[in-house]
This record gives C-alpha cells, structure tokens and sequence, in this order.
C-alpha cells in the first residue's frame, strides 16, 4: 500500500485495490438531493474516500431544511438541526467526518433547466430525488450530457435502484412500476419512510457508485432492483433494449 495513502482507507484493503482506491479519489460527483437517501448516501461517499481534495469533488444540493418528521430516518437531521438548510448541515457534517473530501453544496432546487450545467464536468451523477418529474429530468440530462445516472429510491420498507449508463435508451421504467403519479412523496404517505430501508438502498447506491468509478460492472445496470424489506426474495425487471 503507497505511503501516500490515508490511514483511514486502511480497512477498504483488500477489498478494493490501491488503484481502486485512487480511482475513488478522482471521481467527479454531481448528487441530488441530501435528504433520507443523499444524507446517507453522501456520508457513505465521504467515508469511502470519493472526490479527493486536489484529485476530484462531489458536487451536492438540497432546498429543503431539516423538520422533526425528519428525524426517523435523516442522518443530518438532529434535534439541533431542526430548521436548517440540509445543504448546510450535509457540509457541516462532511467535513467533520473527512476533510479531505472536496465537497461544495449548494442550498437550491436544481431545476430541469438547470440540471446540464449542474453536472457539467461530472464522471457519475447520484439520484436521491424524491419526486417522479425531476428524477425523469435528469436521467434526461444525464443522456445527454453522456453520464452514467444511479437512481434510487424509498417507501417504507420497499426501493429501487437501477443505473443508466451513456448510450442506453431511456425505457420509461418509473413510470411502469410507479405509475403515473407525478410525485414519488405519494407513496410516503400510506408506507411512511422507515431508517432501515433508506439505509439499505444508500448503501447499494454507493456500492454502484464503487463499481461505475471503478470500471467494474455495475449491479443494477439493464435492470430495475426492487427491494422488499418484508419478504426474503427480491424481484428484479430486466430493462428492454438496454445494452449490457
């Protein structure tokens, strides 16, 4: 192991291999959202060593602030958290965790139209969108931009995550299994939003988010993954016309 690296990514050998490691360290991040999902799925980011200061970055935001229904599940949600921006707080607390990681956060709703200057400059792009149009968006962007687009999402004790890498064509498969909703937060209402799951379902993105910075084949690349906390085999929708 090189002498220039951390002690802290002393315990990610030999699982992941130094070239690996270093491949972490230059990835370019754009993420979307830092609530449930994102707040987890960011610390996850940080504590596995992506977007190095000097080699790579993550790029983050959220306009929301934190609220009292958030602190089941959100990981930057404390009770002294309470009112303030996540945007801010997810900084705060990156920064606590590894200050090596080059991370900026910005305190907005990143709009449809907004969203190719966003991931400008990006190698992977991170969905923790809840709601249905925006993620559509910036799958969109993320086409066209060619990137490679990990989505996810939860209710209850149920999710999904699957990847679009540059070239597939976009199947439509959120609206097919969510229905024609125009916001994934319906689903929140009658299945609540339960910490064990949108843990879960962070830790499979990130996972994917290892692979894709890697090189590695991803998991849930040509397939949608839908993962069901009550029953002990999950179901797995093969995409159509997806290249694998």
């Amino acid at each position: 192991m090189s002498a220039s690296l951390d002690q802290r990514y002393i315990r990610n050998f030999s699982t992941l291999s130094e070239a690996d490691q270093q491949r972490l360290h230059a990835a370019r991040i754009c993420q979307l959202g830092l609530g449930g999902l994102g707040g987890t799925l960011l610390e996850m980011l940080a504590r596995m060593g992506f977007g190095r200061r000097d080699q790579g970055w993550i790029r983050a935001a959220d306009g929301d602030v934190f609220e009292a229904s958030n602190l089941n599940r959100q990981l930057f949600c404390l009770e002294s958290t309470i009112g303030r921006p996540k945007a801010e707080a997810a900084l705060e607390r990156i920064q606590a965790v590894n200050s090596e990681v080059d991370l900026s956060t910005r305190q907005a709703v990143v709009a449809p139209k907004d969203m190719p200057d966003f991931i400008q400059g990006a190698d992977i792009v991170l969905d923790a969108l809840g709601d249905l149009p925006t993620k559509l968006a910036l799958r969109k962007a993320a086409a066209q931009a060619g990137l490679p687009v990990i989505s996810a999402a939860v209710a209850g004790w149920t999710g999904f995550i699957t990847t679009q890498l540059p070239g597939d064509p976009d199947p439509g498969i959120f609206q097919g299994v969510l229905g024609q909703n125009d916001r994934t937060e319906d689903a929140e209402v009658p299945l609540g939003t339960l910490a064990p799951c949108v843990w879960l379902v962070a830790a499979l993105q990130c996972r994917e988010a290892v692979a894709v910075a890697c090189g590695h084949r991803p998991l849930f690349h040509g397939c949608l993954q839908l993962i069901d906390l009550t029953d002990p085999s999950w179901e797995r929708i093969t995409l159509p016309s997806t290249s694998q």
